[in-house]
């Protein structure tokens, strides 16, 4: 891993950055164009009945399950700013930006995040406005309301969330990582957000919400954007999810690091080669966008988002394969931590995607036990 002045991203950069408008991901898009995301949780129901493993009634109670939190925590406290609880009084005198950076870090992982990184906000990468999705779930604002970060916050507090790598290997059944991992970062962000409003300081909490979490997350030194769209990790590769803080608090920020993902995507194309939807673009990069769902002017592949949607809807819950097929996931341990090196230093990268693939990794695991069978029966209008 190197530590780098700009994220490796900026070199891809061909003009002017322009501000994304929260009512075009295709979540939000999708909720105006026939109601997908409703849609696909209709199909999962449906998906009961043929106790289907991984899409059974088990696999379904456990992600609602894993969701509890980030549904309660989203709709009360995510998107807007927090307020101090008991301290109304007092401020934390002399701040020190780098013993600072430090203590947040350490309370963060106290909370529960996996890995912690600090960013100066660069402006392009906040919302425009709200859209759907993030207001259906977060009542935070009305769809349409404008989205301005307070100036004196101009520090993006980045957390990671790790899913777990063997639920990740069921998708495209249901691996209900994602919907724990949202409530773990609602749960830091929020409770991260009241530790800073207690020492006297302003403090945004948020999810997905009020802006691009991939790209803060970059530049808070936390990976790098994959070919897959995704955050790719040092430790988890792309086997994550992001929460945030907004804050007015002095904190040092950290530097952007090189762990070789570049040039890895450019010899690798599995995610492209196994999307099922084939929602992300093969060949080399460009700049433009495919619609209003991907903003111009960055050397990418651009995602083909609202086909993914689709495919969610048809297969009954979110997919997770351009994850799960991904050579940067892996389990942490001495052994992958070794192989990893190959990948980071671009040694024989072709070779490595070879015998990622000659040993089974990224494949489906479809053989899984239940303890309770999973067959379903009506529930009668009487009871």
């Amino acid at each position: 891993m190197r530590f780098v002045k700009e994220p490796t991203y900026k070199k891809y950069i061909t003009k002017e950055l322009k501000r994304f408008d929260d009512r075009n991901t295709a979540l939000s898009r999708g909720a105006v164009e026939g109601n997908k995301y409703t849609k696909m949780h209709q199909n999962c129901l449906k998906n009961l009945q043929s106790i289907k493993p991984g899409k059974t009634i088990i696999d379904h109670a456990t992600w609602v399950a894993g969701a509890t939190v980030d549904y309660v925590v989203r709709a009360n406290l995510l998107g807007r700013e927090t307020k101090p609880i008991y301290n109304n009084e007092y401020r934390l005198k002399n701040p020190n930006p780098d013993e600072l950076a430090k203590l947040i870090k350490e309370k963060a992982h106290w909370i529960g995040a996996d890995d912690v990184g600090i960013a100066k906000i660069n402006p392009a990468y906040i919302y425009t406005h709200w859209g759907n999705q993030n207001v259906n779930y977060s009542h935070a604002a009305e769809v349409g309301d404008p989205i301005e970060i307070p100036t004196e916050c101009d520090t993006v507090i980045m957390m990671v969330h790790e899913m777990s790598y063997g639920v990740i290997q069921r998708s495209p059944g249901i691996e209900y990582d994602t919907d724990i991992e949202y409530s773990k970062g609602a749960w830091c962000a929020s409770s991260l957000a009241t530790f800073i409003t207690e020492l006297g300081y302003r403090a945004i909490p948020s999810v997905n919400e009020l802006g691009i979490n991939i790209a803060m997350a970059v530049d808070a030194g936390l990976g790098e954007l994959g070919r897959n769209g995704q955050l790719i990790t040092r430790d988890y590769g792309p086997r994550v999810r992001l929460s945030k803080v907004f804050t007015n608090l002095p904190l040092v920020p950290d530097k952007p690091i090189d762990i070789g993902v570049q040039k890895f995507c450019e010899a690798c194309a599995l995610c492209t080669r196994h999307c099922p939807s084939n929602s992300i673009p093969n060949g080399e990069r460009t700049d433009e966008a495919w619609n209003e769902q991907n903003v111009p002017g960055m050397l990418k592949w651009p995602a083909r988002a609202m086909k993914c949607l689709d495919w969610w809807v048809k297969n009954g819950n979110h997919c997770s394969i351009c994850i799960r097929i991904c050579p940067w996931n892996k389990p942490n341990d001495r052994l992958h931590k070794f192989v990893r090196l190959f990948a980071e230093y671009n040694i024989l990268p072709k070779l490595v995607i070879y015998f990622d693939q000659l040993l089974g990794y990224g494949k489906q695991v479809k053989q899984i036990h239940y303890a309770q069978n999973p067959e379903v029966e009506l529930i009668s209008p009487e009871e």
